[in-house]
């Protein structure tokens, strides 16, 4: 079996990872939000790529829906949360149906959406996806959101603390050996390392210094998001 990472989504092509499990990353900060969500007792979440299809889907099809996601880190106009972590706590989410868009974390499931199965990890819930993965005897790509289209460190080094739980049972590629030695450099301080990244430092000024903290914690879920046909449940 082999391991893949694809550092943005512009390197995820479709056609070559059709019979992979994709895993999509985004740690700041929707995958850390969707593990979250799920651990308070979400029932789904409809991931969007636009503002107006969030509307759209609650207007035609989930009409009771809480309206969640963030541009440019901020609350939408019209939603009911953003995309901070702390925002999805068990009184707000339990049973309930979010409807979310991100600026990358979305964009990245749906490019992934033609794998044979995806997951979405961050690394509070990196533990548990890894058995998962285990169990299935599955190639797995893993698919970094990125920032924009641009390299992000953290889910680079989220990736790489998936390959090292995962080095005895598949083969990894360059970049998967890449991300691994990473994220053993970067363990001993994780935190000072992801706070000195560009977008850390983006989410800092605008006043979410605790949700980078919170992003970073490891393995506090054991929660395994799967994305099919449009919706993510557990």
């Amino acid at each position: 079996m082999d391991l893949e990472v694809c550092f943005t989504p512009v390197e995820y092509q479709t056609k070559d990872y059709e019979e992979y499990t994709a895993v999509v990353i985004d740690v700041l900060r929707a995958t850390t939000s969707i593990a979250t969500a799920f651990s308070n007792g979400c029932r789904q979440i409809v991931p969007v790529e636009q503002v107006e299809q969030a509307f759209q889907n609650k207007e035609q099809f989930y009409p009771e829906a809480i309206l969640a996601g963030e541009r440019k880190g901020l609350l939408i106009s019209g939603f009911n949360l953003g995309n901070s972590p702390l925002e999805y706590g068990r009184d707000t989410v339990q049973d309930q149906t979010i409807i979310m868009t991100t600026t990358n974390g979305t964009m990245a499931l749906n490019k992934a959406s033609g794998a044979r199965k995806v997951y979405t990890a961050a690394f509070v819930n990196a533990m548990a996806v890894c058995s998962k993965l285990i169990q299935e005897r599955r190639s797995v790509v893993i698919l970094c959101s990125g920032t924009e289209g641009r390299f992000s460190v953290e889910d680079a080094l989220c990736a790489g603390r998936i390959a090292d739980q995962l080095k005895e049972h598949y083969h990894l590629s360059d970049k998967a050996l890449a991300v691994r030695a990473m994220y053993e450099g970067c363990k001993p301080d994780l935190v000072a390392r992801v706070d000195q990244s560009s977008h850390a430092l983006y989410l800092t000024k605008l006043g979410f210094a605790d949700d980078v903290k919170l992003c970073l914690q490891q393995d506090v879920y054991s929660v395994v998001p799967v994305y099919s046909n449009g919706v993510l449940t557990l």
